[in-house]
């Protein structure tokens, strides 16, 4: 039997536009569409790989970019006063391109047990939580440098922390940045101590040192600038609009939205969908139901990234030119847009169309504020605040008692109603003896805290009283209120008394007759009185 000859694949030879000399190598595919026409653009400095221009599709991509991936190495990392995250193994903040953290600002004495809390503290927790710890932490050692540049650990008594808690509270920081820096060195120190890293004390810092934060208010968007930007949303690109759809309907992170998978969408039986997503801040996955008008929105961006971008598990994808590339064209590129990129676009929408507030002032767009706005509305239409921690994910209840405050405009359509005209059983006008104390708040405590509420007004009698001597006689006592909210159950009531007298007096009940008699007149006056009220208004 004759062996067969050995079969060469041939090397393909290629010219690449726009280069004077042919190159012999494996067939160069673009990335993004598979074609092969491309042309040389420039190399990345930082990773060294050259960058080319897909003639087919018009997007950039590198050769082989498997071989610039960083290889893991955590122990030669850590020997490093910069360290890559790449090169540990580790995911970067989410939303961002923050790969690096850097101690080398830091005292030497100071370094190697910083390293071993930084290192804990990605082992425990997540690459954000070591930059937090890190910046808070090179901050006490950059005072310390300044101040006390001499200094050696066992030095570091009360009087130096409460030296650099002086200095801490002068800085423009937010309460919060203070406050977690606070925290964040104390970690620090308590770790050292334990460890025996550092000759520090224990307990140098303590609960008192701690600023009062200030109550957190949810950033919600106005109702006017809402409806600026769905007017205007057509002029955003197609992902993003879409992205900003899935926002205010879901209220979810920005991270989440970024990194949520192109296959969120589920259906039960019952034909009902629901969106599924990661949280990262929360490490865990959560199940949402959708609207249906919202589910054709998730199922044209999923078509448009099968269509668009080869090989990405991704929902959305940033613009290959960047939110500040011209002509607002976008470009899909097979990788994710940032936090940053998301916001430019919105306030450069912003800025093209005027979008501003009630007092006319343009409006600052942040992806969070898209989340307490949904927290709001739904406080505001009544949904239980279980619930609403269930649909956002919340761990706890004091995460969303953050939206369960009053919008300012439903705060005033609530208490509309006790700014008309109050009348007693005679129909008489009660007037405002304290008018300074006549305030929304103050109105709706009285109505809801102080007085009694009843089906067809209030009662002047404080609950904290001795009690009411007239059971069921509200509408023959001095002490009862109502307004124009409660016309139409005055009239129903007026009819039901009339029933009542006519079979009174059929059965010659005659204590019942002068009863229901006293509450038809009174309920006359109250009725005419309030309908002059209502004609007055209108």
């Amino acid at each position: 039997m004759e062996s067969q000859p050995e079969v060469i694949q041939p090397l393909v030879v290629l010219q690449s536009i726009g280069t004077e000399q042919s190159v012999t190598k494996p067939p160069l595919l673009c990335t993004h569409c598979g074609g092969n026409r491309y042309v040389k653009r420039r190399k990345d400095k930082k990773n060294g790989h050259q960058i080319y221009l897909c003639k087919q599709c018009g997007r950039h991509f590198i050769d082989n970019p498997n071989k610039f991936k960083a290889v893991v190495n955590p122990q030669a990392e850590y020997e490093k006063n910069i360290w890559d995250c790449r090169n540990l193994g580790l995911e970067p903040k989410v939303g961002t391109t923050q790969y690096k953290l850097s101690f080398d600002v830091v005292q030497p004495w100071l370094l190697p047990p910083l390293k071993q809390y930084i290192k804990l503290t990605l082992a425990t927790l997540s690459w954000s939580s070591g930059s937090e710890k890190l910046c808070a932490v090179k901050r006490f050692s950059k005072y310390l440098a300044e101040i006390y540049p001499d200094i050696v650990p066992s030095d570091i008594d009360r009087a130096v922390i409460i030296s650099f808690l002086g200095h801490l509270a002068s800085t423009n920081l937010s309460a919060n940045t203070k406050a977690s820096t606070i925290g964040c060195i104390r970690g620090f120190l308590e770790f050292c101590y334990q460890n025996k890293y550092l000759d520090v004390r224990r307990y140098l810092i303590r609960h008192e040192d701690f600023p009062k934060r200030p109550k957190s208010q949810p950033r919600y968007i106005p109702e006017e600038v809402m409806q600026q930007l769905n007017q205007h949303l057509p002029k955003l690109p197609e992902p993003v609009m879409r992205m900003v759809l899935v926002l205010q309907e879901c209220g979810m992170r920005i991270s989440e939205l970024l990194l949520m998978k192109a296959d969120c969408l589920l259906q039960d039986k019952a034909g009902d969908w629901f969106l599924r997503y990661y949280q990262f801040k929360m490490k865990k996955e959560i199940t949402i139901p959708l609207s249906r008008e919202l589910v054709r929105v998730i199922q044209e961006q999923q078509r448009y990234i099968t269509d668009n971008v080869v090989k990405f598990d991704y929902l959305f994808c940033a613009n290959e030119g960047g939110a500040r590339s011209a002509g607002g064209v976008f470009v899909p590129s097979r990788r994710n847009m940032t936090a940053q990129a998301f916001s430019r676009y919105l306030n450069k929408l912003a800025e093209q169309q005027n979008i501003v507030d009630a007092q006319g002032k343009r409006w600052h767009f942040q992806s969070h504020q898209f989340r307490h706005t949904v927290g709001t509305r739904m406080i505001n239409n009544g949904v239980p605040q279980h619930i609403i921690q269930r649909y956002l994910g919340h761990e706890s209840p004091n995460m969303t008692a953050v939206y369960a405050q009053i919008h300012d405009q439903t705060m005033k359509e609530a208490i509309a109603k006790f700014q008309g005209k109050v009348v007693n059983i005679a129909g008489q006008v009660i007037e405002s003896h304290t008018p300074e104390v006549e305030t929304l708040d103050l109105e709706w405590f009285k109505r809801s805290i102080q007085a009694q509420a009843l089906p067809n007004g209030s009662c002047a009698l404080p609950t904290i009283s001795q009690g009411c001597p007239h059971a069921n006689a509200c509408l023959t006592c001095a002490h009862f209120r109502t307004t124009t909210e409660f016309l139409e159950s005055h009239k129903a009531q007026l009819a039901e008394t009339e029933k009542l007298i006519e079979k009174a007096k059929g059965n010659n009940w005659i204590r019942q007759i002068e009863m229901n008699e006293k509450v038809k007149a009174n309920l006359v006056n109250i009725i005419n009185s309030l309908e002059v009220s209502n004609e007055a208004e209108a």
